[in-house]
């Protein structure tokens, strides 16, 4: 396809469905209970996470949710009603949580400002900043071939057991395409680093012929649940709908109103055993329990933070040190109708 025709879209290349349908055997979930949560950070129409998140919905006590991102607003509302969760938003805005156990990336094909915009997906999606991957969590980046050449350095630094396989040849002649496997990690070595930047420059230059197709997939990659599912993905503007559940969900309400109620107005202290002195006076009125409104006066007690200066002398009188010293002193203030007196 043309630069022009490819911009005009968006650089939005669907998945072919049948490319799909050749990984999904190969992607299976360690355990027998949890949480996987599934990531799309350029959604489409949704199709292709679909796919993954019914496949992965077979197992027996799992709970898969499905997450996207789309910025193109028909794409948008068609992936709205195939993933559990869509955002209508630019994925460099999107704030969630790093525990994603998987990550179909398929991002735009274009190039911006002399930079790949698949390089600027992988980057900022892996950053520390941004990072949507769980520990070990799974990449699958379909891009055309002669792209790895500029992710190669991300992907060798920040993934580990990277394997790329190609689309089957009547796929494959479109736009080159392949995808990279790899988990999110750190590799063990340099060496490891080294090797893997190697190979992806080697491939991203030569033919289809140095690949295996997705036919030809011989790994299993596994999932490690999480004990918990995405909790927070937003957009980056809060929107109304938004506002109002984070307002139904606040404590400050339910805390406000306990505090201000007739309850609480009514409380009052017991009685103690014994007269109060006048030191526990002082400190109970200080303290704020007990003061208010006393008819023609009213009292409150407060802490006020206070410093003294000492001075350490010699033997002819003269001044050696000075030492200041902090501390807080509770002072019961008075408002009545002659003026304020302040009771230390």
């Amino acid at each position: 396809m043309a630069r022009i025709a490819s911009q005009s879209k968006g650089g939005f290349y669907a998945t072919p469905e049948g490319q799909m349908t050749l990984i999904l055997p190969h992607i299976k979930i360690k355990g027998n209970e949890g949480f996987i949560n599934l990531f799309d950070p350029c959604a489409g129409e949704g199709e292709a996470l679909k796919q993954l998140g019914n496949h992965l919905r077979l197992g027996e006590d799992f709970s898969v949710k499905t997450f996207g991102v789309e910025l193109e607003e028909t794409r948008y509302l068609k992936a709205s009603e195939v993933l559990d969760q869509v955002l209508h938003d630019g994925y460099e805005n999107v704030r969630t949580e790093p525990d994603f156990q998987a990550v179909w990336l398929n991002p735009p094909y274009d190039e911006i400002f002399h930079e790949r915009t698949e390089l600027r997906f992988l980057r900022t999606l892996s950053s520390k900043s941004k990072n949507v991957f769980a520990d070990k969590g799974l990449l699958m980046f379909c891009v055309p071939q002669y792209v790895l050449d500029k992710c190669a350095v991300v992907l060798s630094e920040r993934f580990q057991d990277i394997k790329v396989y190609r689309f089957t040849d009547e796929a494959y002649d479109v736009f080159k395409q392949v995808v990279v496997f790899g988990y999110f990690g750190k590799p063990g070595t340099r060496e490891a680093v080294r090797e893997t930047r190697e190979f992806l420059r080697r491939i991203a230059n030569e033919g289809p012929d140095v690949l295996s197709t997705l036919e030809e997939i011989e790994e299993e990659y596994y999932l490690q649940p999480s004990f918990q599912t995405i909790s927070f993905f937003r957009a980056g503007r809060l929107n109304s709908q938004e506002l109002l559940q984070d307002l139904s969900e606040s404590p400050v309400f339910p805390e406000f109103e306990k505090r201000v109620s007739q309850e609480v107005r009514k409380s009052t202290m017991k009685r103690p055993l014994l007269p109060l002195k006048l030191a526990h006076a002082g400190t109970a009125i200080a303290s704020g329990a007990v003061g208010g409104n006393m008819g023609n006066h009213i009292v409150v007690g407060l802490t006020k933070p206070e410093t003294e200066l000492s001075e350490i002398q010699d033997e002819e009188g003269s001044t050696k040190k000075e030492i200041y010293t902090k501390h807080h002193k509770s002072v019961v203030r008075v408002f009545t109708r002659n003026g304020i007196h302040e009771l230390q």
